[in-house]
This record gives C-alpha cells, sequence and structure tokens, in this order.
C-alpha cells in the first residue's frame, strides 16, 4: 500500500474537481435564482429534439429518477412543460416561454464561468480538459 500515489487518484481528484466547478458555477446561477443543474437541464431540454426521460437521462449521465425530480421542480417553477411521446407512456419536454427567458438571463453568466475556467486553465488544456472529461465520462 505505501508504493501507492493516492494524490493520482482518478476518482479523488475527480470529485475534487467537480464539488469545485459545481460550487462556482452555483453561485452564478444563483444570481438568477436557479441551480447549476437546473440550468443543466433546461440547456438538455432546449437541445433536445423529443427525447424521452431515459434518453435525456442518458445524454446527461444521470440517474432516471433524478432527472424526474428536477424536472418536476422545473415544471412546477413554470420552466418547461412535459407533454406524452405519441407512443406509450413517455414523456418529453419543452422550455417554456418563462424558461427560455431565464435561461437568456443565464447564458451571459455561463459564458463569464467558461472565459473564466478558460483563462484558468489556458487554451491548449482547457480543450484538453474537455477531452479527457468526456472520455472518462464514457466510463
Amino acid at each position: 500500500m505505501e508504493e501507492d500515489d493516492f494524490s493520482l487518484c482518478v476518482l479523488d481528484n475527480s470529485r475534487k474537481a467537480a464539488r469545485a466547478v459545481s460550487r462556482y458555477y452555483n453561485g452564478l446561477a444563483r444570481q438568477v435564482g436557479m441551480t447549476a443543474g437546473q440550468f443543466s437541464v433546461l440547456v438538455a431540454v432546449r437541445q433536445a429534439r423529443d427525447e424521452t426521460t431515459g434518453q435525456l437521462a442518458d445524454r446527461l449521465s444521470m440517474d432516471r429518477t433524478t432527472l424526474v425530480r428536477n424536472v418536476a421542480l422545473l415544471e412546477r417553477d413554470g420552466l418547461l412543460k412535459s407533454a406524452p411521446v405519441r407512443e406509450g407512456k413517455a414523456k418529453c419536454y419543452r422550455v417554456t416561454e418563462r424558461g427560455e427567458d431565464l435561461l437568456q438571463e443565464a447564458l451571459p453568466l455561463w459564458r463569464k464561468a467558461q472565459s473564466e475556467v478558460k483563462a484558468l486553465l489556458g487554451n491548449d488544456d482547457f480543450f484538453k480538459t474537455i477531452r479527457s472529461l468526456k472520455k472518462l465520462s464514457e466510463l
């Protein structure tokens, strides 16, 4: 065990980074009355083309029940609306006008965060990090 260098643990380092990044983006999202997670779901729904709850959860790498809870809160706040998919019991979602307005208010804050993270890492490392994170998300 003494030869193991736990400072190089991918799990530990990725969790620490995820918590720090979440704190940072949450601080900005709170300025418009939402969380970074809610922002991510709204953006994902906005980009979706009639994706079902399961498909959206897969794309977000999120547990389906967690997504359903998040969507319920966004629906309650009038930011999303659900509609049944043509076949079966599945649902798909749409961003409401109120949700779109909130996204438009939040996007400059997201752009600011992206710019600051890019400045912290430097342009090359920023894109290397994004590529590495995408690879890790395939595990």
